[in-house]
């Protein structure tokens, strides 16, 4: 069975992150048992792993993409591979949603009402779809209540190194105050806000403790950040040792995100050993279990929450044991397992 897919996630831009990660954990464990034939706009290294691409068309590649199909030859199975079909394949398909934030953070996005209407019609064409948590597929089935027999959760996985010595010696040097750790405020979602207050506020109860942000800061953002200069830093883009050695001195995770489809950030701060404090949220509950502290948007809250984290080692040491006991739920085998499964389900009646 041949099964041609989106490969723009493989691009060395988005291919350590998000959809990345999950097409490359997916592709090694699945190509022993399908022939794949990749499709993307042109990027380096494409062409060394068999991926067809198409050239960089300025502000047209969303619209090259919906006939994209047509440069490959005769295959079985589509996987749309990040929330989109194209609008030009008639073969059975499988797509992938793993959010649903064209549809509740529109502002998120760019040209959002053309991508929020083939998102919609690309979830109604679909032969599956299969999400990536059970709460992407809430929201799908809000959303879209139709769908309900054509839906399947592939809970992602996550390969998490068992103590340092898995990760490649690093020269970043953490901060020498206590500090906690934001991954990533490069969406107005992100909610850097509660993060700053609930700092802000713990120091005004006598703490010492700074936050660092790590990867990106939107510019809504850039005013706060300013005026929180003293107690607010920013790391920028880390490689994967520099932030595992950050995440593992730190005293803390604090992800107040306000919408997510998974939640990597948690399981990456898990496996450093770093106690989470989460946003109480339907995918924070799911993918944390009983490990992280969920809390209201409240940031009273989180900074009493912060103080216990600093001052009580015992229930730090608990939360990142509870932290190491989560992450086995997550296997990139398991879920392979699942889309194997469903490529072969649809192959076979499309061959019908």
């Amino acid at each position: 069975m041949i099964i041609a897919y989106d490969a723009r996630p493989l691009q060395p831009l988005t291919r350590h992150w998000g959809v990345g990660v999950v097409l490359d954990n997916l592709l090694s464990r699945l190509r022993g048992t399908f022939g794949f034939s990749g499709i993307a706009h042109r990027f380096a290294g494409a062409e060394r792993e068999g991926i067809k691409t198409w050239p960089i068309v300025p502000r047209m590649n969303n619209i090259v993409f919906e006939g994209s199909v047509l440069l490959l030859r005769e295959f079985d199975v589509y996987w749309g591979t990040n929330d989109f079909l194209p609008a030009l394949t008639s073969r059975p398909s499988l797509l992938t949603v793993h959010d649903l934030l064209l549809l509740k953070y529109p502002g998120d996005q760019r040209h959002t009402r053309f991508l929020a209407w083939r998102f919609a019609s690309s979830v109604k064409r679909a032969s599956r779809v299969m999400a990536d948590s059970k709460s992407t597929a809430d929201d799908l089935l809000a959303a879209f209540p139709g769908i309900g027999k054509k839906l399947e959760v592939a809970l992602l996985g996550f390969d998490a190194p068992t103590h340092a010595n898995d990760v490649c010696p690093s020269e970043y040097s953490s901060p020498q105050m206590p500090f906690v750790v934001m991954l990533g405020a490069h969406r107005p979602r992100k909610n850097l806000g509660l993060a700053v207050a609930a700092v802000a506020r713990a120091r005004e109860r006598g703490s010492t403790l700074g936050l660092v942000i790590t990867g990106g800061v939107h510019q809504c953002f850039e005013g706060l950040v300013s005026e929180s200069s003293d107690f607010v830093s920013c790391a920028g883009v880390l490689p994967k040792p520099d932030l595992f050695q950050l995440l593992k001195h730190a005293s803390g995770l604090v992800f107040p995100s306000l919408y997510e489809g998974f939640g990597f950030p948690m399981l990456e701060a898990m496996a450093a050993g770093c106690p989470v404090l989460a946003l109480d949220t339907s995918v924070n509950r799911e993918v944390s279990g009983d490990a992280a502290r969920l809390l209201p948007a409240d940031p009273d809250r989180w900074a009493a929450a912060l103080h216990e984290l600093v001052s009580n080692s015992s229930a730090a040491q608990d939360m990142r044991e509870s932290g190491f006991t989560n992450l086995r739920r997550f296997s990139w085998d398991n879920t392979a397992k699942v889309y194997a499964e469903a490529f072969a389900d649809i192959g076979s009646n499309g061959a019908n």
